[in-house]
């Protein structure tokens, strides 16, 4: 494969096209030396010779290739496959490696099938700069089964296609369809749409890297919802201090660290809350039982002893059904009756890590800031993911889909024009302005508790369901609400 390299990297430089069935790297590890004029091996002059069975072409370099192996393969759901004709052919086969493009040619590579999981387990590289608009095309295939039929099928239908040039024969009448006998105008037009699909690569390539940053940051938002054990301690930490805790301790690690082997006690430490807090964090199947809902109030006694202080707070953390979608779990029972009451009782939180999650959404989502949310760390019993800055007024009981526009009683407190409310949704909050209020047919500017209000609204009819409870905002993030005071 070396050794053709240079002769392979002119045929592509000129147009031509490969077609490379793939398998995982393989680097024999050689290495060039010199012999001196003794007879022995000149350890100086030895060094590194870089060849693997990919060195066919300089352009392969670029491209990240790592052992995987598959038989479930699908065209991608770029339609390039479907519109080439060749998608039907990773129906039976399998890959032995994902392929996926480095930054620097990221842009001239499409994906043609990828694996169950999405990784990309075939593709094409293509010309990129207007100075290599004249190299050719790099086919990488998986091992599929029926291989002859479709090399005879980008012979024989798709690279006549791409390729005019290289099959004559086959060209026909088209070849009035190349640039050089392109109408009037038409080679403007051409270099127009060139352009804007440039411009669009370029774009998706920044929302791609985006996504992808958003996902190393919030990532662990998936691990509250699936995993147990340390991988959910780590991701109950990242949430704590996603949501401003600045001093959070995973106690196993440190204690591993400092060479500590005694007994095992609570999972994480808040220090930097109102009081420090002992944190348990458990990962279950189903819903959880006395003993591991309450095992936290155990290290409360010991703590403070070891710190001579009584103010310390115990605080568990549950990830309960984790097998299950979190919208289909039980929200509304999740402990049992006597767990809640030996929770008010003995001074102790408890919260789902579905309750965390949604918390911790309301900070990425709408801002809600280190003080909105660390005050319910610190309470005892069943934790609402409720910020402090949200207050009750009342609940939807009527919705009129043609007048864009809800019925609300309200149940407390005052709500005006002009103030900010907070529908509770299954997930997130919808957060809107209250543009009017209308109250026996007559446009107010306020609203008390015991009215029945209407007001408009941008919901649709699933997301003003009735029953939802609805907040006022009592201040915007960093700001005060005028009216809070008042009420």
């Amino acid at each position: 494969m070396r050794h053709v390299r240079s002769d392979m990297d002119r045929i592509y430089r000129h147009g031509g096209v490969f077609i490379i069935f793939a398998t995982c790297r393989f680097d024999p590890g050689c290495i060039v030396s010199s012999l001196r004029y003794s007879g022995d091996l000149d350890p100086y002059g030895s060094q590194p010779f870089h060849a693997d069975n990919w060195s066919l072409l300089s352009e392969l370099q670029w491209l990240e290739v790592n052992r995987d192996t598959g038989l479930e393969m699908d065209a991608a759901d770029n339609g390039i496959a479907r519109n080439l004709g060749i998608d039907g052919y990773f129906n039976a086969g399998c890959f032995e490696c994902v392929v996926k493009p480095s930054a620097s040619i990221s842009g001239q590579w499409i994906t043609l099938a990828t694996s169950k999981y999405g990784d990309p387990v075939a593709g094409i590289i293509f010309p990129g700069q207007d100075e290599d608009k004249d190299h050719g095309l790099i086919f990488v295939l998986p091992q599929i089964e029926r291989r002859d039929d479709l090399v005879a099928e980008l012979v024989g239908s798709v690279l006549p296609m791409l390729r005019p040039q290289l099959f004559p024969h086959a060209e026909g009448s088209r070849w009035t369809r190349r640039p050089e006998y392109d109408l009037p105008r038409v080679s403007e037009f051409r270099n127009e749409i060139t352009k804007i699909q440039e411009a669009t690569r370029i774009r998706v390539r920044e929302l791609e890297e985006q996504i992808e940053a958003e996902c190393t940051q919030y990532g662990f938002l998936h691990d509250l919802l699936t995993a147990s054990g340390d991988d959910l301690v780590q991701a109950v930490i990242s949430a704590l201090k996603t949501m401003g805790f600045a001093d959070v301790r995973d106690v196993d690690a440190n204690a591993k660290a400092a060479g500590d082997t005694g007994p095992r006690r609570e999972d994480v430490r808040i220090m930097d809350a109102a009081v420090p807090v002992l944190v348990e964090v458990k990962g279950i199947n189903g819903t959880p039982k006395e003993a591991s809902a309450l095992q936290v109030a155990k290290y409360l006694a010991p703590r403070m002893r070891e710190w001579d202080r009584n103010d310390i707070h115990g605080l568990a953390i549950i990830n309960h059904q984790r097998h299950l979608p979190a919208l289909d779990r039980e929200h509304e029972h999740v402990f049992q009756a006597d767990v809640l009451s030996n929770a008010e009782d003995q001074g102790f939180g408890l919260l789902t890590t579905w309750d965390l999650f949604r918390l911790v959404r309301g900070c990425i989502v709408h801002g809600w800031s280190h003080e909105d949310v660390a005050g319910l760390l610190v309470t005892s019993g069943r934790i609402d993911p409720i910020p402090a800055h949200y207050d009750l007024v009342g609940h939807v009981d009527e919705y009129w889909a043609q007048a864009s526009a809800l019925g609300l009683r309200l149940q407390s407190g005052v709500l005006h024009v002009g103030d900010r409310i907070a529908y509770e949704q299954p997930l997130d909050f919808v957060e809107e302005d209250v543009t009017s209020l209308q109250l026996s047919d007559h446009s107010v500017e306020e609203a008390h508790a015991g009215d029945h209000v209407g007001l408009k609204t941008t919901l649709t009819k699933q997301q003003a369901r009735k029953g939802a409870r609805v907040y006022r905002v009592t201040r915007a993030p960093g700001a005060a609400n005028p009216h809070h005071n008042a009420a």
